[in-house]
């Protein structure tokens, strides 16, 4: 798609890359939040990083305070206009509107002078204050974009709101193409800025609240989620390679994963992808607390991608390991925790060379034993693998263990994932990674067949 790129840190991020050509974008919010600041930077960016000459049309300040206030921002508009590369034109809404909507040539001709290709209005509230009654609001709305569309223009229009008033209800905001909100909300007594992106017709976008700051050179964005900084070299799959993706390869060597799973999400979706993972590779699966029998979900599964007969020889030749829970809990009778961790060690001495995947049902574990007991075996199994050829991976519902222990694991643990249900539709999002990868919010889908999750992009 041909986007025009905005220059503004993060803000390209969320718009999957720029604003599509052509389309008009409405930025609302209360006063002071930054609207204008942002239509400035859109311009300038324009002509300073992608040669793209533009137009300010404002109905509210004069040139002078616009270039006053671009120079607080380091952004010399003078020059710009001197240039022929940035023009800024103080109207009314009424005489903008028997020009270039009625093409009566003025502002059509300014625009084909200099060759302008980004365009911003600010503000289309004075249209309204005007005394415009609502269906003629739109009206005029509706033929400014299209007067700006046939123009060529990619356009920022601004819109005021009261701190009251939500969003949603404007005409404006029907005949824009894509709606950025501009937010404040109170951070332990300071006011921070929130931007959103509402919608964004014809093209993916991330509808995540983004922390913003206004500073010397303008808005920057600090979206709330990350790419990851690496890329790693020896990791163990997850079995749903997408995910794997997401975390930057998969799961590194020698660390502790979290994957923490609402309960209205079966589990044994990711279980059986991890232990298909495991056995294709030819690497020793450990299967802690989980359910095994015959007749679980979770052997249905392994069952299903047709690994049934696999899974059987590796529990002969010891490849592949069960440890029940209740088992866990005859073995730390004498009350230490670091047994559990001993017993691994007799099931699979810690050879560099051999791959080992530990796999723990968080929930079936703090069930069994006693919750000090548990937390400790899991952190003191954390501690043996690291290091070697393996990983451990413990899954858990939220409200399956005891909140203490919870977070402990969590502070320990390298990486963690969260998978909850709201409504009719689950999500996924990655929270903590060796690499430091954090993903945006993403719906997933259960499958029939390997792997048995799908994470739906936007």
């Amino acid at each position: 798609m041909d986007r025009v790129r905005t220059g503004i840190e993060g803000l390209d991020q969320l718009l999957y890359g720029g604003i599509l050509r052509g389309d008009a974008v409405l930025v609302a919010g209360a006063p002071g939040t930054g609207k204008t600041s942002l239509g400035m930077q859109y311009l300038y960016n324009g002509v300073t990083k992608f040669n793209e000459p533009g137009l300010l049309i404002t109905f509210e300040e004069f040139p002078e305070r616009i270039y006053r206030d671009a120079e607080n921002f380091g952004w010399d508009f003078r020059v710009l206009q001197d240039e022929n590369k940035l023009k800024v034109l103080f109207t009314s809404p009424e005489v903008l509107q028997q020009d270039i909507i009625r093409d009566q040539g003025f502002v059509g001709e300014m625009i084909a002078e200099m060759g302008a290709t980004r365009v911003v209005v600010d503000s289309i509230s004075n249209m309204k204050d005007g005394g415009e009654p609502g269906s003629r609001f739109r009206e005029s709305v509706y033929g400014l974009v299209n007067a700006l569309k046939a123009a060529s223009l990619t356009a920022v229009l601004t819109s005021e709101l009261s701190e009251e008033e939500e969003i949603g209800a404007g005409p404006e905001e029907f005949v824009a193409d894509s709606l950025i909100l501009l937010t404040r909300s109170y951070v332990m007594g300071q006011r921070m800025r929130y931007l959103e992106v509402i919608k964004s017709r014809g093209t993916p976008h991330i509808a995540t609240p983004s922390l913003y700051f206004i500073g010397p050179g303008g808005l920057r964005i600090e979206t709330p989620f990350q790419e990851p900084f690496y890329r790693f070299e020896e990791a163990v799959s997850t079995g749903i390679p997408q995910l794997d993706d997401l975390l930057g390869g998969g799961i590194p060597h020698g660390s502790f994963y979290l994957v923490e799973i609402d309960v209205d999400i079966h589990q044994d979706i990711f279980d059986a992808s991890f232990a298909i993972e495991a056995l294709e590779a030819g690497d020793r699966y450990v299967r802690v607390g989980g359910a095994s029998d015959k007749h679980s979900r979770w052997r249905a599964l392994m069952k299903s991608a047709g690994l049934e007969a696999k899974l059987e020889k590796g529990l002969k030749s010891g490849q592949v390991v069960f440890v029940d829970a209740d088992c866990c809990a005859e073995k730390a009778a004498d009350s230490t925790a670091s047994r559990i961790c001993a017993i691994m060690d007799e099931l699979c001495p810690p050879d560099k060379e051999a791959g080992i995947r530990f796999q723990l049902d968080l929930g079936r574990l703090f069930a069994f034993l006693p919750p000090d007991q548990a937390a400790q075996a899991v952190l003191d199994l954390a501690t043996c693998c690291r290091g070697l050829r393996s990983a451990v991976v413990g899954l858990v519902s939220p409200r399956g263990a005891p909140a203490d222990h919870l977070e402990k694991l969590r502070a320990t643990a390298d990486g963690i994932v969260r998978v909850w249900s709201e409504g009719s539709y689950s999500f996924l999002q990655v929270v903590k990674t060796v690499n430091s990868a954090r993903t945006p919010v993403y719906a997933i889908r259960q499958k029939p067949k390997p792997p048995f999750v799908e994470i739906i992009e936007p």
